[in-house]
């Protein structure tokens, strides 16, 4: 154990952490995740948001009210709640653990999400966490699943047991990068599938992706799990796409 230990220490000597932001190299030993510089330009969502979805309403006091399109026709899941706003550092630290395959930063978001105290996210009233899949297509090109990698950390830290074989995404989707909402719910439109009824029924899960950019694939994945037997679906991601 302390040899362990040791060996860890000199490893981040000679390997010092970097920032996930930047890439700057930080000082071991001292606790810090990013640069004082990307640390000040961090984004994390609060004050006001909608009641269901999240959005934010930076304009307003920090009560919490639908927004317009809850209003208009709400969500098959419960809630939806993330951490970070996704931009400028954090846009940067995402992509490099998402395309690049940097798991150290993949295991420092993980952390943030684990740790994170979510408005209206009660753990103790959920039994299951279920990441969103990728297509197999998608998994063999990218070798990883990062919604599992941070579905993971949060079951550990919430002892809530996860379930990565659920959901699965039998239909293969073209990149839902630069499209609209209503281009990524048609885009989207079937493509999630339940492997056994039985687990899930009468179950409240927590669904875990890594970006909320405008809800449809969440949603989808939460009128399959709804249609197939479950009691509630709730949404945590790590950074979400804010509305102009």
């Amino acid at each position: 154990m302390i040899f362990s230990e040791a060996l860890n220490d000199l490893g981040k000597i000679v390997f010092p952490p970097r920032c996930p932001g930047c890439s700057e190299i930080l000082y071991p030993f001292t606790g810090q995740i990013f640069c004082c510089t990307c640390n000040n330009n961090i984004k994390f969502i609060k004050g006001g948001i909608c009641s269901i979805c999240g959005t934010p309403f930076p304009d307003s006091p920090a009560e919490n009210h639908l927004c317009g399109e809850c209003l208009e026709k709400k969500p098959y899941f419960s809630y939806a709640r993330t951490v970070f706003s996704y931009e400028n550092i954090i846009l940067n630290a995402i992509h490099q653990f998402k395309y690049k395959r940097d798991m150290s930063i993949g295991e420092i978001m993980s952390s943030f999400m684990a740790d994170f105290s979510y408005p209206d996210i009660d753990f103790t009233d959920y039994s299951l966490i279920i990441p969103v899949p990728l297509h197999i297509k998608r998994l063999r090109e990218r070798g990883f699943n990062q919604s599992l990698i941070l579905a993971r950390a949060v079951g550990k830290k919430r002892k809530i047991p996860v379930d990565f074989s659920m959901l699965k995404r039998h239909k293969f989707t073209i990149t839902q990068t630069g499209s609209n909402k209503h281009e990524r719910k048609k885009n989207i439109k079937g493509a999630f599938e339940i492997s056994d009824k039985k687990k899930i029924h009468g179950k409240n899960v927590i669904l875990i992706d890594d970006v909320y950019t405008t809800g449809a694939t969440v949603n989808e994945c939460a009128k399959t799990l709804l249609k197939e037997g479950a009691q509630k679906i709730s949404v945590l991601t790590l950074a979400r796409v804010l509305p102009n």
